[in-house]
């Protein structure tokens, strides 16, 4: 049930739903933050602030999160942003395929872009309290090989997104709309062939019969394909009435510094779980060859330019926000 509407008070209280478990290391380290910042303000004159931050479900689905800001029945959200495209149109530039390999360099990408005002259209109303990009997802499948880009043909993938979807289709694959809370059903049932996912993920998410869906899954797949944006969110009118001290705390221990630290974290992550599954003897990481990703790069091209013809339907220019993104993604992934 969800907390009465937000009190005015000396002493204000901030609800923040997230879609985490208790020991979600992204989790805790929001948490943290949000004590830095009841600690730092706990000693500023009116300018005291509770986080009420929770887990999974205790304030809304995943989905209903960024609304939930919106009619201020809790006052920050953690929300994926494909769960709103038409929202957030513009980020959705850090989603398309193969235009980044880590979650550091697409999260310091979007940030650049988001304080040069590029993405201004995507956060009218809201305060951007976080905003990073999760690690590229591989393509995974529970039994279909997938030693060439042939063997994506016909493969029934669970889709993340609608621009990912596009991607899946222009290189043969079915894209299937599956809740994530279904994949591993969908496995165990033949809905679906694979999922593009997360390594991490992968082993922390619950798949079919109590065990992760990583443990119905046996080739892994070891490409950039993509991976979603996502933000702490809060409605600007809401940010803007709190009291000078807790504004500064909030900029001070979320936004920029700590995307860029879960951003991090994340990373690391997916690069010890991928070495941890090449040698456990039950899964077999492939990777395409060169030639073969030229190949994919060039089928690809079309979706870049469907992207770029819907941004201009928008009225924004979608060309130059690619080039943007690209050259700040090369800046940020340099080896």
């Amino acid at each position: 049930m969800l907390a009465q509407p937000f009190p005015a008070s000396a002493q204000s209280t901030l609800r923040f739903g997230t879609v985490f478990s208790p020991t979600t290391s992204t989790y805790l380290m929001l948490v943290e933050a949000c004590r830095r910042i009841e600690a730092e303000t706990a000693a500023a004159e009116a300018g005291a602030v509770i986080i009420d931050i929770r887990t999974a479900g205790e304030f809304g689905k995943p989905t209903e999160l960024l609304k939930l800001v919106d009619n201020g029945d809790i006052e920050i959200a953690y929300t994926v942003q494909g769960y709103s495209p038409a929202r957030f149109s513009a980020s959705s530039v850090m989603e398309l395929p193969l235009v980044r390999r880590t979650a550091v360099g697409g999260t310091r990408a979007l940030w650049e872009l988001y304080e040069s005002g590029k993405l201004d259209r995507d956060y009218a109303g809201l305060k951007v309290v976080g905003l990073w990009a999760l690690p590229a997802y591989g393509i995974f499948t529970a039994q279909r090989p997938l030693g060439s880009p042939r063997d994506l043909r016909g493969l029934r993938v669970r889709n993340p997104s609608k621009t990912v979807g596009r991607a899946m289709a222009k290189l043969g694959m079915v894209p299937v709309a599956l809740p994530l809370n279904f994949m591993g059903t969908g496995l165990k049932d033949g809905l679906i062939d694979g999922i593009s996912y997360g390594w991490y993920s992968s082993t922390t998410t619950a798949g079919a019969d109590g065990q992760p869906v990583m443990g119905q899954l046996k080739n892994l797949l070891d490409i950039p394909f993509s991976g979603p944006v996502v933000m702490l969110a809060m409605k600007r009118a809401t940010f803007d009435a709190l009291p000078a001290p807790v504004r500064a705390a909030i900029d001070k221990h979320l936004g920029k510094t700590v995307s860029l630290a879960i951003a991090e974290e994340r990373d690391q992550a997916e690069e010890e779980v991928k070495r941890r599954l090449a040698g456990d003897g039950r899964h077999a990481v492939l990777r395409f060859d060169p030639a073969q990703m030229a190949d994919i790069r060039e089928e690809l091209e079309e979706v870049y330019a469907d992207w770029i013809g819907g941004m201009a339907d928008q009225g924004q220019d979608g060309k130059a926000l690619l080039d943007a993104a690209r050259k700040a993604i090369a800046a940020a992934e340099k080896p």
